[in-house]
């Protein structure tokens, strides 16, 4: 059975939501993420981006594809190839796993961060950062020295919850807002009004997302995400990209050729 929420505190605190069957959404998201996965036919072709968005070089990463998949575009517009939409998927996974176990408002410097095993050699981070526009967002070397470290783990069920309600493009939107906070001014990645925000980014109520995250949906679904992953790529060749269900490009330092190259061999997408 489905767990039941206690009534809000104060009498018109979601009142937003009055018209709204938790429960029973809650129900069909179920349903949904549980259906069959089988390849099928698509005009689609499907990227699985698998990183831990509080990663710098995932975050730098992702624009390089975005970047690759408008060159990408371009050029079978230009050669008359029919349209095919991309849908980039994002796939979660932990730079340091031990992060998921410690409690929701446990925080950390960046200099602790650092020191511990499995850390990001961040050296070159803002050079690769300039190189693809983040300095216009607010990446600069003392921001990126002073953010705070936590448990992401309701951040990736956010992710999750918004790709699942909204699409692949919202969710997006939704990590976008969550690596400004994070990068950019220093928020930890369970920081709730983080969470608000990014949950408004990508097109969602935050009450809905308050009520969500209060519950324990999706994270057995991230955590078996991140433990697929784990089985795939070794982490020091995380971030990966999948491309229509292949592995196709791994490692910390992407650039925009090389996603490029991978979808000019797949032009014929199966939908995986």
């Amino acid at each position: 059975p489905l767990r039941t929420l206690g009534q809000p505190n104060g009498p018109h605190r979601f009142s937003e939501m009055s018209e709204f069957d938790y429960d029973a959404f809650t129900q069909q998201l179920k349903v949904k993420l549980a259906e069959d996965k089988t390849p099928k036919p698509s005009r689609t072709l499907h990227l699985e981006f698998c990183g831990d968005p509080f990663d710098p070089l995932t975050a730098i990463n992702i624009r390089h594809i975005r970047a690759a998949v408008r060159a990408y575009a371009a050029e079978r517009a230009a050669s008359n190839e029919p349209l095919l939409k991309v849908e980039t998927h994002r796939v979660s996974s932990f730079l340091l796993p031990g992060y998921c176990s410690m409690p929701d408002d446990w925080t950390e410097t960046h200099a602790s961060y650092i020191a511990r095993p499995g850390s990001r050699d961040e050296a070159d981070v803002i050079e690769r950062a300039h190189k693809v526009g983040l300095l216009r967002e607010g990446w600069t070397k003392d921001a990126l020295a002073k953010r705070t470290h936590g448990n992401a783990t309701k951040a990736h069920r956010l992710v999750a919850f918004v790709g699942a309600l909204r699409g692949a493009a919202a969710a997006e939107k939704c990590v976008d807002a969550l690596q400004t906070g994070h990068f950019a001014e220093g928020r930890a990645p369970s920081d709730p009004a983080l969470l608000d925000a990014a949950a408004v980014a990508g097109g969602t109520s935050k009450f809905v997302v308050r009520r969500f995250l209060q519950t324990r949906e999706l994270e057995k679904e991230v955590a078996q995400m991140a433990d697929a992953v784990d089985r795939k790529v070794a982490r020091d060749k995380l971030p990966a990209l999948f491309v229509d269900g292949a592995l196709a490009v791994a490692g910390p330092h992407f650039d925009r050729d090389a996603v490029l190259a991978a979808l000019r061999a797949c032009p014929e997408p199966t939908g995986a």
